[in-house]
């Protein structure tokens, strides 16, 4: 439901003009109006609410008073320089990172965009290092078992390079990352496979301002899968399956300059 204040509205067309499914239009007055009959194909994108200079619009309940103003932005060299210093971790801090932190990086899953703004994704954050002991204990378990019985050479051949390792006990899939968010999507999404991929490309690069090192971990998406245990342990609601797997932590290193990706090639 989309209620416009008479009295603030400019009847400057900027929502209507703006509206992705185009159900808004002018009453007789130039007031925007979203007729009772095109409400069910509204979004509920905000993109109207967003726009409006006058802040006259409340979209379901959303008024502008409760929405953010544009703040500062980070310049483009400082953008570019975050996107070229980003790396992978896999040597973490064996602690879990401040409580603030935590709570800025949960925050930011809000904004994350989704196809038709479906908004449909489900996160599931281990924010508590001692709560990722389960998911390694089960994870070698689980392992140790396809490798006794052959199936993991099957599946996945380079897996003898690593074998001392994790019959060693060694975690050679969560990298004693502290932390760990899985990103689940509806079977019913209308683009279930890339909004996961999205919604944590977002977060990465949100962890990586914040000092905090990340790893996406395919690995783990293929254990998790495989485990009704650790599935079962993460309560996706019904229908909802993994989408992509994201470690992160306080980094025990830090990189002194960027990588040259000298094989980039573009056309």
């Amino acid at each position: 439901m989309i209620t416009v204040n008479h009295a603030r509205c400019l009847r400057c067309g900027k929502c209507i003009g703006d509206c992705v499914v185009k159900v808004l239009n002018s009453d007789k007055e130039g007031f925007p109006q979203l007729p009772e009959e095109l409400a069910a194909f509204c979004l509920n994108c905000q993109h109207c609410l967003a726009i409006c200079p006058a802040g006259a619009l409340t979209c379901n309940g959303v008024s502008p008073e409760s929405c953010s103003v544009p703040g500062p932005l980070p310049d483009p060299e400082n953008m570019l320089n975050l996107i070229r210093m980003r790396r992978s971790c896999r040597q973490y801090k064996d602690e879990n990172i401040a409580p603030e932190i935590m709570e800025k990086l949960k925050s930011s899953l809000a904004w994350t965009p989704t196809g038709c703004n479906d908004r449909g994704l489900v996160f599931r954050i281990i924010e508590n290092k001692d709560d990722m002991l389960f998911f390694r204990k089960e994870t070698s378990r689980m392992l140790k078992f396809l490798i006794r019985t052959g199936i993991m050479f099957l599946l996945y051949p380079r897996i003898k390079r690593f074998l001392k390792e994790i019959l060693n006990g060694e975690d050679v899939i969560y990298r004693n990352a502290p932390h760990m968010i899985i990103a689940a999507v509806s079977d019913k999404a209308p683009c279930k496979e890339a909004d996961p991929w999205i919604a944590l490309t977002q977060f990465d690069l949100f962890a990586q301002s914040l000092g905090i090192g990340t790893c996406w971990c395919g690995f783990a998406g293929y254990a998790l899968k495989a485990s009704r245990k650790m599935r079962k342990r993460l309560e996706l609601p019904p229908s909802y399956k993994i989408g992509a797997v994201m470690l992160f932590g306080n980094p025990a290193v830090s990189y002194a300059r960027a990588a040259n990706p000298e094989n980039f090639n573009m056309r």
